[in-house]
């Protein structure tokens, strides 16, 4: 935690939370996955879905992203044998090819993030799900609406509301149209 709460004084717009996720939303995210062979977890931050991903999905590749130096040093100690990428999650992102569907699992704070950064962010994501048929973003946000406006030829659905998060929390799936 003490962490976090360093990065959040310092870079409050690269940093979507006050504290890790509750279990009950590592577990809802995961859920939302389905049964995938390969998953990028986009600001793995202290680890809460990480580690659920792991014990969740143990024969899954994860590639996990995170920006800040200091969690992602952490990320490489906690977690042995994680491939952790310390970089934007569009450098990784544009960079990573499946033979089968995969699971984009996010905790990135797009409502709060520089409009440069949110956009291409976003456009890196939806470029990923149609270069990889049948994949699905899966993201969290404290709004209750999607957490960010999809192009056309995708759509979102609500997936849950986890109320034991603090604060609340709504988990959305972003896919293709073709996907569902």
């Amino acid at each position: 935690m003490p962490a976090l709460l360093l990065h959040l004084l310092k870079k409050p717009a690269l940093t979507g939370a006050v504290a890790p996720s509750s279990r009950h939303l590592a577990l809802a995210m995961v859920r939302a996955t389905g049964e995938v062979r390969h998953v990028v977890e986009l600001g793995a931050g202290t680890g809460p879905v990480t580690r659920e991903l792991r014990s969740r999905l143990p024969h899954a590749s994860l590639v996990a992203v995170e920006l800040q130096p200091v969690l992602a040093r952490q990320l490489r100690i906690r977690f042995l044998g994680l491939d952790v990428r310390q970089d934007l999650a569009h450098e990784v992102l544009d960079g990573l090819v499946y033979p089968d569907p995969a699971a984009v699992v996010s905790s990135l704070p797009f409502r709060s993030l520089p409009q440069d950064l949110r956009e291409v962010t976003m456009a890196s994501i939806e470029r990923f799900l149609r270069r990889v048929p049948g994949s699905r973003l899966v993201q969290f946000t404290y709004q209750p609406r999607a957490p960010f406006e999809a192009s056309a030829g995708f759509q979102w659905h609500k997936s849950c509301s986890v109320w034991r998060n603090a604060p609340p929390a709504g988990v959305w799936v972003l896919q293709t149209l073709s996907a569902h």
